[in-house]
This record gives structure tokens, sequence and C-alpha cells, in this order.
């Protein structure tokens, strides 16, 4: 950012088209742009305290303002006043937000002095609010005055603004002016400048703001802040244990006028909501402003301030009151880190350190990058069996060689298999880094453990294929010379009437001895590895082959508890994780609650009936209520027995669980209990408070009358017959007399 020039031009045209578009929006909708983003990542000056006091009067003190900043210098990565703007400004043109920042000092309200940054819109503002005086250079007459903003252009051109200023008075026929972004873009003060003229074609004209007098006992200097946190108490004096007046939510900001520092916190004090207390500054975070010409401002933390990862791996510093800083690594080399977001990228093996810089200070974090890592550095195997190698700490693929193929082979998934007896190294290669593993191949095992079978069990083909080879009976000892662990067993390598194999330890007896010098206990497994229960019900862990102490703890004690027996309660529905040790192994038991069910949710039934519900799970009683006892009722067993045509709700509660149960009962009625009818002459008999289902009709004599599937009888000769309907396991009757047609 170049100052504002006087050789050739008075202003630069510095002011983007996104900028002018933006505060076009802001300024001619009434409103000021005040919407934060993310800050540049820079160390701006923050120098010249605003030490003016107020006087009330707005054009005094916007001049008095101005004053203090005389020789403020942009070091060529942004400004306070940018800054202050918005902070994603803090390295734009700054002209304009200088003589905001002036008049927001000077508590000049918006509706006399616009916040703006572009300096065209800041001119076009004063002309739609009729506070506008042209030069004597485009036909003015005006001699402007103390507190004016004079706005500037390259010579005659008077539609466009390209610098402004604040207006301390005249000398003569030269403009006497304070302005930002001036000389090597700093605040400058002019008296006699040639290009500074009442009568020049650089200067377009004067804004005129209508002043009013400004309430005096308001602070005339402090510091904004804003809220950081979620919420955050305002208290009635500076501690923690003081009584919280109010909340003061996230992104809300407090103007701070004392501030006291403690041991625990930075406080200040400040008024939200009518209320005057004291916030912790540690959960905000800083904007602008000073107090009495002193700094507050926090200093920047990170974390961790030691960090340890491999080689391509990332890993991303959090950062607190770093607002405006920008993180740089001592060694790019070995650890790279973005600018803004403090990601770290590790390079290559070494230390470095990562520097968090702002205007407050500066916090740092030593990295030390490490090389991926063999699992092995040293292994052994006998001529034709394999041992499988890794890489740890990587995200690569590694390149997997052997330094002598004649004695060991290797494939690309670092599975090493012995070809004759000797030793030499297995290298993979991983980026630019080689990691190494002296591998010895022996004709026959050198170290092994002792097992003696428990039971009569099998070889196995594989440690994953349990395919059988051979049966080995009880009480046969086995020398072991490696071990693998499934996911339920411990395998061990083994040797048995010249077949070679795996065996499950778990039926074998550890006797001695270890495997390059480790021992391979066999290691405890659990028979089931999760379960379900219902709420208040129990259930015991089983652990297979447990070491000589076993604890259980819950990850979560509001869904399950468990005992030092292992037993399980079930307190409240869900899943949760019981994490077992036993010896020194360390397993994992998956728990689901499920609250108490009833045995139905729906029922019908036909009156007289009964039916019994039941609850399944849970361990308290069962309190039963009917929701309509003409309908249906319900005993303290669980036995509902229908009353009346309609529909009831069945409650059960247990446990502090409610179940519901919907009743329907059925009462089937014909329309008519007895008729008479004509020979030839019909009736239609109907069925009403039934299920809906089918209707099976009959006539007890069809030589008398005749019943349809819909229910229509119809009179064939003199006489008494009955009719019936069956529906819903009940038979309804009806008596039809059949006499002589007239």
């Amino acid at each position: 950012m170049n100052g504002f020039g006087i050789m050739n031009k008075i202003c630069k045209k510095t002011t983007s088209l996104i900028l002018i578009a933006v505060m076009f929006v802001s300024v001619f909708a009434g409103l000021s742009f005040t919407s934060e983003g993310s800050a540049e990542a820079a160390s701006y000056p923050t120098g010249y305290p605003n030490t003016y006091k107020n006087t009330g009067m707005g054009a005094t003190d916007i001049v008095g303002v101005a004053r203090t900043q005389l020789g403020y210098k942009e070091n060529g990565v942004g400004t306070k006043y940018g800054y202050w703007y918005i902070p994603s400004f803090v390295n734009q043109p700054w002209c304009a937000m200088f003589v905001s920042w002036c008049a927001n000092q000077a508590k000049i309200p918006t509706t006399q002095i616009p916040k703006f940054a572009a300096c065209t819109l800041g001119m076009q503002w004063f002309q739609s609010q009729k506070r506008w005086y042209n030069s004597k250079y485009f036909g003015g007459t005006y001699t402007p005055k103390k507190g004016d903003i004079v706005f500037y252009c390259d010579a005659g051109v008077q539609s466009y603004s390209s610098h402004v200023g604040i207006v301390l008075g005249t000398n003569g026929n030269y403009l006497h002016v304070i302005e930002g972004n001036s000389t090597n873009a700093s605040v400058c003060e002019f008296t006699n400048n040639s290009s500074r003229t009442l009568s020049s074609s650089y200067v377009i004209g004067y804004g005129h703001p209508k002043y009013s007098t400004i309430a005096k006992n308001e602070p005339t200097t402090y510091e904004t802040w804003q809220v950081s946190a979620g919420s955050l108490n305002l208290r009635k004096t500076a501690s923690t244990s003081a009584k919280s007046l109010v909340k003061v939510p996230f992104g809300a900001e407090v103007n701070v006028t004392k501030v006291e520092v403690k041991s625990d916190y930075i406080w200040g004090y400040t008024k939200y909501k009518s209320k005057k207390g004291w916030v912790a500054l540690d959960y905000c975070d800083y904007i602008w402003g000073s107090i009495n010409g002193v700094y507050y401002q926090l200093k920047p933390k990170v974390s961790p301030k030691t960090a340890s990862i491999y080689v391509g791996y990332k890993k991303t510093l959090s950062k607190t009151n770093g607002l405006g800083g920008k993180f740089t690594s001592s060694d790019k080399t070995i650890a790279k880190v973005n600018s803004t977001s403090g990601k770290i990228t590790a390079v290559k093996a070494g230390t470095a350190t990562i520097t968090l810089k702002t205007a407050t200070g500066s916090a740092k974090c030593k990295v030390t990058v490490k090389n991926p890592t063999i699992s092995k550095k040293t292994a052994t195997a006998c001529i034709g069996d394999s041992y499988t190698l890794k890489v740890n700490n990587t995200k690569l693929t590694p390149t997997w060689s052997s330094a002598d193929k004649t004695i060991a082979k290797v494939n690309s998934k670092g599975k090493v298999t012995g070809v004759s007896e000797g030793e030499t190294k297995i290298k993979a290669k991983v980026g630019d880094v080689t990691v190494k593993c002296n591998f010895t191949v022996t004709k026959y095992p050198t170290t092994y453990e002792n097992f003696k079978t428990k039971r009569a069990t099998y070889l196995k083909k594989g440690s994953t294929n349990f395919k059988s080879i051979i049966q080995i009976p009880k009480g046969t000892e086995l020398k072991v010379s490696k071990v693998y662990y499934t996911d339920t067993w411990s395998m061990g390598y083994t040797k048995y009437n010249g077949k070679k194999g795996w065996v499950i330890l778990n039926k074998c007896k550890y006797l001695n001895g270890s495997i390059d010098g480790t021992t391979y206990y066999v290691r405890p497994y659990l028979a089931e590895k999760s379960t379900t229960v219902y709420l208040q019900n129990v259930y015991y862990i089983k652990i297979k082959d447990a070491g000589s102490s076993t604890t259980y703890s819950s990850a979560d004690r509001k869904i399950a508890r468990v005992a030092k027996s292992g037993k399980i309660r079930g307190i409240k529905a869900g899943t949760t994780t019981i994490n077992i040790k036993s010896g020194s192994t360390k397993l994992k038991f998956k728990v689901t609650v499920k609250n108490p069910v009833l045995s139905a949710k729906k029922v019908s039934l036909v009156r007289g009936k009964t039916k019994k519900l039941t609850v399944n799970g849970g361990g308290g009683t069962i309190t039963w209520s009917t929701s309509d006892k003409k309908v249906a009722v319900v005993n303290a067993n669980g036995e509902i027995t229908a009353k009346g045509f309609g529909t009831a709700t069945i409650t059960a509660v247990r446990d502090g669980v409610t179940m519901k149960c919907t009743v329907t009962v059925y009462d089937p009625i014909l329309n008519y209990t007895s008729k008479t009818v004509k020979v030839g002459g019909k009736v239609t008999l109907k069925v009403t408070q039934s299920s809906g289902a089918a209707i099976t009709w009959k006539t007890a004599n069809k030589k008398i009358a005749t019943v349809t599937a819909k229910g229509v009888v119809k009179g064939i000769k003199k006489g008494t017959t009955t009719v019936s309907a069956t529906v819903d396991g009940v038979t309804l009757k009806c008596t039809i007399k059949v006499k002589a047609a007239a």
C-alpha cells in the first residue's frame, strides 16, 4: 500500500471496485458495515493510542483525536484502522477508514459522519444528506471549516474521489488538513501544500457534518472486545466467585472502560443490558481501542506447546488471542505451517519451532518430527517359515526389499519368508525414509515356549485357516516358536508328528520359555462380546482364561453399571461399553439396554372374553390401569376382561417406564331377534358392533326361509325357523315366522 502521493498527483486510485460495491450496500442501506471476517495473518502497528479527552464538541474532538495519530505509519502489512473497520480489511487502503476511526473515537454518530472505507461513497453520502459543498474549482464559494471532511480526486475528475482528509481550517488560500495513508503511507499534517488549496483541481469539495453535542459523561477512552465463549457472566466484582448479574452471549461486543489484571484472568469493567460489572477478557477477542493510552490486549497462546508427529502427518495448533496473528516455522524443511490456520505438515525428521506472532506478543510450539518405524528391528524365522513386518506411523505404502534374497525374501505386504540359513536386512522405503530390520533365518527355532494340551485338540493349517491337520492327544507337550492372537483365540505355531501348524493355546497350559525374550501367555477372551438386557435386568460377563486379576468399568454408568464380579445391570435405555482389564489384556464388551415392553401393543376381544398381557424385561412391580372401565378392565396380573363395545387403553408402568396397549372390544348384535315375513317376502338382517370380519349366515330350515350371504331372508312357506349369523366367534340368532300371503 503506497501512501497519498504529492509529486505528480495528489492521490492514487487505490480503492478496489469490490470495496466500493460493499460500501455502496452498507452506506446507502442506512447501515454501517461492521460484520467481522477472518483477520489477515498480519502483525500491524498498534501504537499511537488516542489520549485525547473528548469535550462534546464534534468538530473540536475529531481534530483532537486526529492529532494524536500524527506520525502513525503502516508497516507494509496493515493498519489498526483497517483492522478496526473489519479484520479482513487490515491491509486495504486506509485514508477513509482513518477518518471513520477518528470520528468513532470522538464519539461522533454515523448519522453525522458515516463509517466508510471507499472515498467516493463517503462523498456521495454527504451529497445525499445535502451536507455537501463544491470546491471553488468546481464552482463553489464555500470556505471549509474545522471538522469538515475534504474529498480529493485526480486532477479535474469530479465524479470519483480517491483520497480524503480532516479539515483543521485554512491558511490563506491553503487548506490546513490531517490525512491518513498520505506521504510514505503515514498520518500527516499539511498547512501550505501546493496541491491542497481552495482553488486546486485536486479538491472536489467538502462534507460538512451536522455536529451535535455529545454527552460529556461518556468514557473518553476504552477498548472494544467481542465475546468468543458460548456465553459469559457479567459479574458484580472482578472474581469468578462474584455474583453473576447477566449472561453476555457469544458474539456480543462490550466496551471496557477499566481493566484489572489478576492471577486468574484479565478483567474488564463494562455495561451490558443496563447492568454494570466485570467480564473475564480471556473469553473475549480484542477488537480495538485503548484505556488512557494503555493497551490491554491478551498475549497469544498456542496449544500444545510441544508436539511430536511423524513424517507426512499433519497437525493443527489451537490458538487463542491470536487475532491478526501469523504462524511461521523456524525450519520449513522439517515442518511447514499454514500462516493463518496453524496447520503443521511434517516434512522430515528433526526439530523446528512454530511461532505465532501478533501485535501483542508471540507464542511458540516445539515440534519434533519423527521418521516412520518398523514393527521389529530384529526378527527370526525358520527356513520355510514366514514373519510379517509392518511399517508404523505412515500413511504411505512402503516399498519392501531384501538385501539377500537367497537368505530371506519379502513380498509387497512385508511378509518375510526364510529361504536358507543366514542373516540379511529387510528394508522398507517410505518416501525418502528407509527403515530396516536385521533378519535371521535358522534351520530350527532358536527360541520357543513350552505348552501342554489340557484336552485333545487339533493342529490347524493356519492361524486364521482353522482346517484341521492332525489331532493332538491330551497331555502332549508342544514347543511353540510363534504366537498369533485372533479376536478370540491365542494361536501357537508348533510341530507334531512331523506336521507343522497352529494350535489353539487356550486349550493348552503354559509351562515355560519365551520367544525372542517375550513370554506369550494365553490371552483372556470373551465368550460373548455383546449382549442386550432390559432395564433393571442383569447379565454376567463370561471371560475365558481370565488373568490373575480382572477389573470392570462402564463407559456410561447412566446406561449400565457393572460390579466387581462382572455383573451388568441395565439402568437406562441406550448403548455403552464395558471396559475390562484381565491381567495385562484389555477387552471391550458392548451392552445395549432396552426398556421393558408389553407382550402386545394391540388386542381385539369380544365382550366377555379375556386376554393376559405380560411385561418383558424390568425388575420392579407392574402397575396396571385402564382408560375406560366400561370397555375393558385389567387386574393386577395383567389379565384384560372385555366389558363393552369400544376402545380403551391399558397402561402398564414398570421401573418408571410407561407401556400402552390399545384394546378394541367388539359386541356383535343383530338388528332383529325375531321377525315375521310373508311367503315370498324379504327382510334384511344386519350385524353391528362387530370387527367387520366376514359373517357366516345360516338357516335352520331352508324350506321355510332362506338367507343370502348378505343377510337377506326370504319367506318360502308358512312356518317358523331360525336364522343365525356367526362373526368374531359369536353366533347370533333371529326367529323367523313366515305367514301366508294375503
